[in-house]
């Protein structure tokens, strides 16, 4: 047996699951209190947990271990980062303007807090100077900067010069990184504050790299490590050393992958319940939704699961003011450091009276809870209401150690605090709660047109206000297995993925295999076996950009390739049904399926799974074979059918060719040269529409 180790890194635990390889089962699971006042801070419950999944199957059974952190994004939002040495560079006739655009002296990161900057600023008209280079440099480091980021202006043409000012950072022992490196795109601003925001973190993100490491092998554990990144991905440690602003919000991200790996959902929204807060994403057709990131009020080319984040969850604390019910959250029992009162013994809560609480010193006294004979402080969650109201079903996580009697004994006593009875009470915290996420859930859902969508909850307070918000939205429900860990789970099940983006304007054939060949590159790099790797080449049409993603299996030394299999023709045959469409057939590694011809295009469900049956392209179009006879004639009246008219205004469709292991998305208007362009040596070729 072989084991995969998935570890999410969350503000109040710290989860950990042991996976088989073979059957898929879960060999084991371990959490503690995530250790944020360890001197290692939460790499030191990374190590622990793993450690306790190893000791119960088997040091040598572990292949890989893959985690998540929140870390990156804690430090950006706490101001816990380092002093950024931003060193700009341009040329004549622009250096005026690049000059500005990389004088970063006011990214803020967060209300009342910025980036701490050190900043100069190189012209390198006639070449970069070495001697210039490095008393910039001087200069950099005298100011206090302890990190460096390079932004040197249309370094995305070339860049030479901003590489070289990065190793010159690095020979100094610095934590150094370019803006050419986070991304491909035009816009010099865009990069500068994207590799800033990167170098901010790179000390604690190497440090946590480092001590997970150290720490797995004093365990006794020789298998990989890898992190997951925020796009739902993985990468190697050395990936998050170069860019540790790819793993912002890899801990939601690990949630949404978690569901995808474990439930097939077309249309969904996953709403994780956590303890403190709750996340919530969308899916569409079977794909996650992504976004690039935003730092506070400056947008970044980092591209991640779009996660919304609210401060309402499973222990959230009730708050009175003047004799009302004033609200639930943002503190939790678990901020407090409070027990909760539905998992107390119901004789414990004999005698004990309520009060109001400050959680914090620095908060007001408003917090409702009840303190025992014996002195203890206990908390009334929204948990404790779906306990006491019978919302909480047998096998839920949340009422794994529940007592129904404590939880309707703790409102009823708590009830004369706010003129209500003890259900009335437990009822309005809970639908308090639910309706704030609702909000957030119908807003996602309404963002992404999911007119309705199956309603997933996820996280240990899944059973509780996961179900509570599914009721009040009318949305179908589904809690799947292995809810309360599923981010751990998404880690472990991870797939190596890897972005690469450039700004082209009108990209041809030889554009797209490039791009395509520096991210199959990249994945093999960041850890994928390099015979594993389909690639995605996508055109981003707001930002005229094309972008491909390759993804892959991790490849260990010892030939493995744990995890997720391929997919056979029969269960490609049930997914497809799950979306709509017909049974489809292999085209290179992926499955194209459609509907009959007797229907309209714009009513045939198209799917288009990778070889891992996750879905790549889905909606409704059509399919023609890419050579064979298929003309341009044809080609440009499948254009047509797919195409939406509304008065003078027509919407071209989407265009896909897909062949051996690449699916590239064209212009619907190029499709007829596109297909022609193919190379006919790669193997069979369709071309698939989607109706806008």
């Amino acid at each position: 047996m072989g084991v995969r180790i998935g570890v999410d890194v969350g503000g109040t635990f710290t989860k950990a699951v042991g996976i088989d390889t073979v059957t898929g089962a879960l060999a084991a699971r371990a959490a503690v209190l995530t250790t944020h006042d360890d001197r290692a801070g939460s790499a030191a419950g990374v190590v622990e947990v793993v450690s306790q999944v190893a000791a119960v199957v088997g040091a040598a059974q572990v292949e890989l271990i893959t985690y998540s952190t929140t870390q990156a994004v804690n430090a950006l939002l706490e101001g816990d980062v380092a002093v950024v040495g931003v060193l700009g560079m341009g040329r004549q006739p622009d250096l005026r303007k690049a000059a500005q655009r990389t004088r970063l002296d006011k990214v803020e990161l967060a209300p009342g807090r910025r980036l701490p900057t050190v900043i100069e600023f190189l012209d390198i008209t006639h070449g970069l100077d070495d001697t210039a280079l490095a008393a910039a440099l001087d200069r950099l480091c005298a100011g206090g900067a302890t990190t460096i980021c390079v932004a040197e202006a249309f370094a995305t043409d070339g860049g030479r010069d901003e590489r070289r000012a990065v190793e010159a950072a690095i020979d100094r022992g610095l934590p150094a990184c370019g803006s050419s490196e986070m991304t491909g795109l035009y816009g010099l601003e865009l990069r500068a504050v994207t590799a800033a925001l990167n170098a901010s973190v790179l000390p604690i993100a190497m440090r946590t790299e480092q001590h997970v490491e150290a720490g797995v092998a004093a365990a006794g554990i020789h298998a990989p490590v890898m992190v997951m990144r925020g796009d739902g991905g993985a990468t190697d440690p050395a990936g998050l050393r170069r860019e540790p602003a790819r793993a912002l919000y890899s801990g939601p991200a690990a949630s949404v992958a978690g569901v995808l790996r474990h439930t097939r959902v077309a249309d969904g929204i996953v709403i994780e319940v956590g303890g403190t807060s709750s996340n919530v994403a969308a899916i569409k057709d079977g794909q996650p939704a992504l976004s690039y990131v935003r730092v506070a009020s400056h947008a970044t080319a980092v591209r991640a699961l779009d996660v919304r984040v609210i401060g309402v969850a499973g222990g959230s604390l009730i708050r009175v003011r003047k004799g009302r019910l004033y609200g639930v959250g943002p503190r939790s029992a678990h901020i407090a450091g409070l027990p909760y009162c539905c998992y107390q013994p119901a004789p414990a809560l004999v005698g004990a009276v309520a009060m109001l609480y400050a959680p914090r010193p620095e908060d007001p006294a408003e917090c409702l809870v009840l303190k025992l004979t014996d002195g203890t402080v206990v908390a009334l969650t929204v948990t404790c209401a779906a306990v006491a109201l019978g919302v909480v079903q047998p096998g839920d996580y949340a009422g794994e150690h529940a007592d129904g009697e404590a939880a309707r004994a703790g409102f009823a006593l708590a009830g004369p605090q706010v003129k209500m009875s003890g259900d009335d009470l437990a009822r309005h915290v809970l639908n308090t709660a639910a309706d704030a996420v609702g909000a957030l859930t119908l807003s996602v859902a309404h963002e992404y047109g999911l007119s309705a969508p199956t309603l997933v909850a996820v996280g240990g307070g899944a059973g509780g206000l996961g179900r509570q918000v599914a009721a009040r939205l009318g949305l179908r429900l589904h809690v799947p297995d292995l809810a309360e860990v599923i981010s751990a789970v998404g880690d472990a099940l991870s797939l190596v993925r890897v972005e690469r983006e450039r700004s082209i304007t009108n990209p041809q054939p030889s554009d797209q295999a490039a791009l395509a060949r520096e991210a199959t590159e990249a994945a093999v790099a960041a850890g994928a076996a390099a015979d594993s790797i389909d690639v995605r080449i996508e055109l981003d049409g707001d930002r005229a950009a094309l972008r491909a993603v390759a993804t892959g299996m991790v490849g260990l030394a010892a030939g493995a390739l744990p995890g997720r299999s391929p997919i056979d023709a029969g269960e490609a045959s049930a997914i497809t049904a799950e979306l709509g469409a017909a049974a489809p057939v292999a085209v290179g590694r992926f499955w194209v399926a459609t509907g009959t011809d007797d229907k309209p295009v714009a009513q045939r469900p198209t799917v288009v799974l990778d070889r891992f049956g996750d879905p790549v392209v889905a909606g409704r179009g059509g399919v023609l074979p890419a050579a064979g006879g298929t003309g341009a004639e044809d080609l440009v009246a499948l254009v047509g059918q797919a195409t939406r008219r509304r008065g003078f205004v027509s919407t071209l469709p989407k265009a896909w060719l897909i062949q051996d292991n690449r699916a590239t998305e064209v212009a619907a208007r190029d499709l007829a040269a596109a297909v022609a362009a193919i190379d006919p040596d790669a193997g069979p070729a369709v071309a698939v529409v989607i109706c806008p």
